[in-house]
Parts: C-alpha cells; structure tokens; sequence
C-alpha cells in the first residue's frame, strides 16, 4: 500500500505547487498585460547609466576638441639683465636693465586643427558605442520578454494538466487500494510520471522568475510582474533578409570603427605635419636707469626638423600601420556581424519550418492520440498511466511549440540588434 500513498502524497504536491503558479497569474491578472513594444519603450525611455557613461565621454571629447584647436597661452618673463655684481647698482653700467618678455609659440602646420578633428572622431565613436548599448537593451529586453512570455504559457498550461490530474487522482484514489499487488508496476509509472510532471513545474516558476529579473534590470520590477501579451508578428526569413548589406553598414559598432579609422588616419597627417617646424614670437621690452634710453627687442624662433630618419620618419611609418591595421580590424569586424546575421537568419527559417510543421501535422496528432486515448479509458481499455502519458504529451507538444516561439523571438532580437530594423 506504500506506493499507494505516495502517489497520492505526490499529486497533491503537484496540485499546490501548481496552486501556487495559479495564484502568482490571479495576482497580476488585475493588470494589463505588457506587450513587447511598451516593454521596449519603457525600457529606452529610462537613462541606462550604460548608455549615460558613452554619452559623457562624447561631451568630453567635444570640450576637448575646443581646448585642442586654441593656441597654447602665451608665456611672460620678467629679469634683471647686466646687473653688476659688485655693487648691485642699477645705475653704473649702461647695460643694466630691468627686461619684461612675452612669448607665443604656434604649432606645427595644421597640428592643432588635425588634433581637434581627431577629438571630435572620438566623439563619433562614443556616440556609436551609446547608440549600441540602446540597441543591447532593446535586444535583451525582447529576450527577456520573449521568455516571461514562454513561461507564462508553460504556466497556463501545467494548470491544465494539473485540473485533469486532480479528476483523475479523485477516481483513482479507491482502484490503488483495491488493485492489489498486480498493480505495483503501473502505480510506480504513475509516480514516475508525476514526479516528471513536478520537476517541469519547478523549472517553469525558475525561468519565469530569471525572466522577471532580467526584465526589472530594464523597466522596473512592478513593470516586469506584469502578464505578458500575445506574441507579436515577426518577419519571415526572406523579408529580414533583403537589404541586410545595408542595415549591417549602418551598424554602431562599424560606426564606431569607421571613427576609429578616421583617428588613425588623423595621426599619419598629425605625423606628416611633424616635419614642418613649430614657431614662436617673442617682443621684450628693457628699461635702462641713469636717463638712458630703453630697449625694445623681437625674436622669432623655430623648430628645425632636422632628424628626419630617426624621429620623424618611424613616427610616420607607425602611423600608418596603426591605420592599417584599424581598417582590417573594420572589415573583420563586418565580416563577423555578416556571418552572425546570416546564420541567424538560417535559423529564423529553420524555426519557421518547425512551427509550421507543430501547427500542420504534430498537434493535430497529439489532439487524436487524447481523443483515442480518453476514449479508451473510459472504455476501461487503457490504464491510467497511459492517459496520463497522453494528456502530458499533448501537453509537451503545446509547450515546444511555444519554446519555438520563444526561439524565433530569440533569434530575431539578435538580428534586429545588427541590422537596427525592428522586425
């Protein structure tokens, strides 16, 4: 009789666990259920400290930008010239002098234009970096959604299947006391199959609450306990598809290097502009004592690049392999999202292929084999175990036809983060 016990001990077990699953939608049911748009919405019209921290150093670089194209501040110098050491009279020696300088130098060439233009390709790139991190959000947000909304189903689901199993362990509670030891095998299936069946709901209420997390990093806890809505209409594999060069062109992290490049670029002509010399222009003015008359003086002053094979021309040479180098890295980069949008793309049509096969042929199947089977046991042909079997299957194949929902969600949140198309 101890299995007897425990297979009822188990289904009621699994009722309360699935009472509990009941009561969690009944809590929110008061509310509205939160469609993939509004949560996208939310979440991008909330400051992400992500998306704030690339859009500061954007600022920044554009202060710089000004800072780097203004001349340097000129320099003053006062002195005592010709002043005799002897005595320290002012007035003996007709040099002696109180001498007043000021000084301006001027950059190479075109240095401090080429070191704004570059401050401000750095501010390019962090604005492409901000626009990336507000499409990371929109992508792990519509996961996020896409998997509330599976376990959301699996719930409604499992409170089914737990319906049934509460008519069903109401008729068997008398034939397991009575079946004797004959009916030890089946009764262990029994067991087996509702221990499964827990273990299921167990796994849903964790992913259901992963899913409520990730969200609330978003949009707010109050927000993410929201029902979800139904699944909207996503593209099919051949729209997403065409125009995909383009869209990928346009993405923040090529952008981002496009920025990268021009930087580089801006060092070989900054390298280039090292060969010119930098100048400086100095007018002083001395004041001599005794009656005599003063002093005005004028000095210009220049670089004379005059090392070229060992300064300036290494300087030049790296320049230009760093830019080198930032454009492979640019077609690398595009190489890999390419390669990333196509085989998502292979398994968006993949899994468009799978459902159309679940809607067509596998649930109508699942359907029949219910029906046959319901019949058969009230027509006393089949035990119970094998109804339960055939209910939990019909019951499986409604739940992976969602998870194959939920995938396509999946997998068009990684594309529309490529391609920046809102699927």
């Amino acid at each position: 009789m101890r299995p007897t016990y425990q297979v009822i001990k188990m289904l009621k077990k699994f009722s309360l666990i699935i009472g509990l699953c009941a009561a969690s939608t009944m809590a929110s049911a008061d509310q509205s259920p939160l469609s993939l748009e509004e949560a996208i919405r939310i979440a991008t019209a909330t400051p992400d400290p992500s998306v704030e921290s690339f859009l500061t150093r954007k600022s920044a670089n554009l202060e710089a930008a000004t800072a780097a194209g203004a001349l340097p501040d000129p320099s003053a110098s006062v002195s005592v010239r010709n002043l005799p050491v002897d005595d320290f009279d002012l007035n003996r020696e007709p040099m002696t002098q109180l001498h007043l300088g000021v000084r301006q130098m001027f950059p190479r060439g075109d240095t401090r234009s080429l070191q704004a233009e570059q401050r401000m390709f750095m501010a390019d790139e962090n604005s492409a970096f901000a626009l990336e991190r507000t499409r990371a959000i929109i992508r792990d947000v519509t996961i996020a959604w896409h998997k509330a909304r599976y376990s959301h189903v699996a719930q409604e689901e499992l409170q089914g299947l737990s319906a049934l199993l509460g008519e069903l362990r109401s008729a068997q509670e008398g034939n397991f006391a009575a079946a004797g030891k004959a009916a030890i095998q089946k009764i262990y299936r029994t067991e087996l199959e509702a221990a499964l069946v827990e273990d299921r709901v167990a796994s849903t209420l964790q992913a259901h609450a992963q899913a409520v997390e990730m969200l609330a990093r978003y949009i707010g806890r109050a927000e993410a306990l929201r029902p979800p809505a139904d699944t909207p209409v996503l593209a099919t594999a051949a729209e997403v598809a065409a125009g995909l060069d383009t869209a990928l062109d346009a993405h923040p992290l090529l952008q981002a290097a496009t920025a990268r490049e021009k930087v580089a670029g801006n060092k070989v002509a900054l390298a280039h502009e090292a060969y010119k010399p930098a100048w400086g222009v100095e007018v002083g003015y001395g004041q001599r004592y005794g009656g005599r008359s003063d002093f005005a003086s004028a000095m210009v002053t220049f670089d004379l690049p005059f090392w070229t094979s060992s300064r300036q021309d290494p300087a030049l040479r790296a320049a230009k392999a760093e830019k080198q180098s930032q454009s492979l890295s640019k077609e690398a980069l595009k190489l890999n999202l390419e390669r990333e949008a196509r085989s998502l793309i292979a398994d968006i049509r993949h899994l468009e292929g799978r459902i159309d096969r679940f809607e067509t042929a596998i649930l109508p199947q699942a359907d029949s084999v219910v029906t046959a089977t319901r019949n058969a046991y009230g027509a006393g042909d089949v035990d119970f175990s094998e109804l339960i079997r055939a209910e939990i299957a019909l019951v499986d194949s409604r739940l992976r036809l969602a998870m194959l929902h939920r995938d396509l969600g999946i997998a068009h949140a990684g594309l529309t983060f490529l391609t920046g198309d809102d699927q």
